[in-house]
């Protein structure tokens, strides 16, 4: 009998993922450098949530993080720690944002806001897993789960900057594998993947 592929995650997605481009501004690959960056600057961007904020903040805020996400982590720093370096790049930035915007005339900030928003849930997509005999005592972590994260990474190897600029996508693709080798965690397959969308579907039917 031939045997049945049942693998749902493959690394060739993490390691060569799909590309962004928004408002003509190419994004890296989004990673825990973004993330830290934008969390460290107040963007609320972080937490899909921009769009509670009002209409003049958000594009504030959303053209904010397509200029850290423009960049790798040290490029962003480079920039950070000199102003006239920042100003000189985001004046460059904005007015490439507003020659785009007069191209499109159909432009909108909302369904740009969308986009980008399907960008960074394209790379925090992680594995669905379940969880074998952790020994967890149910009592939540004080820690901030990136630092946790950057933890293993550091224990498996890898550097500061390799951690820092490495895709979402590729870090969690790397967790769950060291995970389940410890014996922590059990990857599903995509038998198990549709057996629980079934199972959610049919609780929305009740």
């Amino acid at each position: 009998m031939k045997n049945v592929d049942v693998t749902s995650y493959f690394y060739s997605n993490a390691i060569l993922p799909k590309k962004f481009t928004i408002c003509g501004v190419e994004l890296k690959p989004f990673s825990m450098g973004h993330l830290m960056l934008l969390e460290h600057t107040g963007n609320p961007i972080v937490d899909l949530n921009i769009q509670k904020v009002s209409l003049n903040d958000s594009i504030y805020y959303f053209f904010h993080a397509l200029l850290i996400c423009a960049l790798d982590y040290e490029d962003n720093l480079k920039i950070f720690d000199d102003s006239s370096e920042y100003d000189k790049y985001a004046k460059t930035f904005i007015t490439n944002l507003y020659k785009n915007m007069e191209v499109d005339k159909h432009w909108n900030v909302v369904d740009k806001l969308l986009l980008f928003e399907k960008y960074i849930s394209y790379y925090m997509d992680m594995p669905l897993y379940t969880e074998e005999g952790t020994g967890d005592t149910g009592i939540p972590s004080g820690s901030d789960w990136k630092q946790n994260l950057f933890l293993i990474f550091k224990k498996l190897g890898y550097t500061d900057k390799e951690i820092l600029n490495m895709n979402f996508k590729q870090l969690f693709y790397i967790w769950s594998s060291y995970a389940e080798s410890e014996g922590a965690i059990k990857v599903m397959n995509k038998f198990d993947i549709q057996q629980l969308k079934a199972f959610k579907a049919n609780n929305r039917k009740k």
